[in-house]
């Protein structure tokens, strides 16, 4: 598998990393032995967060035995100095380790969010400390948010970023001429959409996208350093490095036909790139809309049911809505998000 230099961290990373994101739902017994069998075919950058459920514990029962093969990446989302420190030293323990390679404040896409990381008792402080500590190698963070992002890498603090990019998303594409002059390591995730590319099908087409179109997008931008993908089994990082084997960059043509299809493929819909978020009145956007065209689409073969249950959990709805815009003004695809939240109230509430 090729191996680039991930930026500034000097870390020397295969092309594609595990990221432990969708472990914890699978048994235990799953979860190590799709663990080992990354580390088995040589996968060496294994990434999670302290958010991701008990990612960090189940990542941790394989490190104790396998920690010299790989990197180690997590996160907090905790912007301040305490809540960092603590979090940093909780997931040591989690992961059984005494260093982590690369630490990250999580999901840096607010204003407040950044203000608060930097200032005086932020979360960059505890960082810096634990880096002189050598608790962490190097610190790194990601965000959702383009802008942010163009002024993290400014602040010249970082040696990478984790950023979203995928056929349908490739906005992002926007800083690497910033990042590269930051020599910034940049990894991506959700390169199939949280999945959800993989079950669209555009309009006017015959076929949904596959697991090596949108993998091998990702892989041809050679300006990105590590690719993220969340597996649940031994079968799936065994098609994941396999693509990532044999795959050959694509053409100029190629690329053109598959740009072209990424972009008919989210016209109206959502694919749970999370921009809209966070929503001032904590409305849990992403998961409503998948719910509303679930029911329009059918996707999984759900019923009916079940997916009015499942809207009857969230604590925020609709209801909750105080009409500020701002989803909207975020959305990539200007989707007429509030229009549609009401559809969703209309036919799961």
């Amino acid at each position: 598998m090729e191996i680039k230099r991930m930026g500034r961290t000097n870390f020397m990373v295969k092309r594609l990393g595990f990221g432990g994101m969708t472990i914890p739902e699978v048994s235990n017994r799953e979860a190590e032995a799709t663990l080992n069998k990354a580390l088995d075919l040589g996968v060496n950058f294994i990434d999670t967060a302290k958010a991701y459920g008990d990612s960090e514990v189940r990542i941790g029962y394989v490190m104790k035995k396998r920690r010299g093969e790989c990197y180690l990446s997590s996160r907090s989302p905790d912007m301040s100095y305490k809540g960092m420190k603590k979090d940093l030293e909780d997931s040591l323990r989690r992961l059984r380790t005494d260093y982590i390679d690369l630490y990250e404040p999580h999901d840096v896409s607010t204003t407040s969010k950044f203000e608060q990381l930097f200032s005086e008792e932020g979360a960059l402080k505890a960082l810096k400390e634990a880096k002189r500590e050598g608790k962490i190698k190097s610190i790194g963070f990601t965000s959702h948010n383009i802008e942010l992002i163009k002024k993290l890498i400014k602040k010249d603090e970082f040696d990478a970023g984790l950023i979203v990019y995928n056929l349908a998303d490739t906005v992002t594409e926007k800083i690497i001429p910033l990042a590269k002059e930051y020599d910034l390591g940049l990894f991506v995730m959700k390169v199939f959409g949280n999945e959800r590319l993989l079950r669209l099908t555009p309009p006017g087409k015959q076929r949904k996208p596959t697991i090596e179109e949108c993998l091998s997008f990702a892989l041809s931008n050679g300006d990105l350093h590590l690719i993220l993908t969340g597996v649940k089994s031994p079968k799936e990082i065994e098609e994941n490095v396999s693509i990532a084997e044999k795959y050959a960059p694509l053409t100029i043509s190629q690329e053109k036909i598959v740009r072209e299809f990424g972009d008919s493929l989210v016209k109206g819909y959502c694919y749970n790139c999370s921009y809209c978020l966070p929503c001032p009145e904590e409305i849990n956007i992403p998961k409503i809309m998948q719910l509303l065209e679930t029911r329009e689409r059918r996707e999984w073969h759900t019923v009916y049911t079940d997916l009015k249950r499942e809207y009857s959990m969230l604590e925020k709805t609709v209801k909750d809505c105080i009409d500020c815009e701002q989803c909207e003004e975020e959305c990539p695809q200007d989707l007429p998000i509030r229009e549609r939240l009401k559809e969703a109230e209309e036919k799961l509430g």
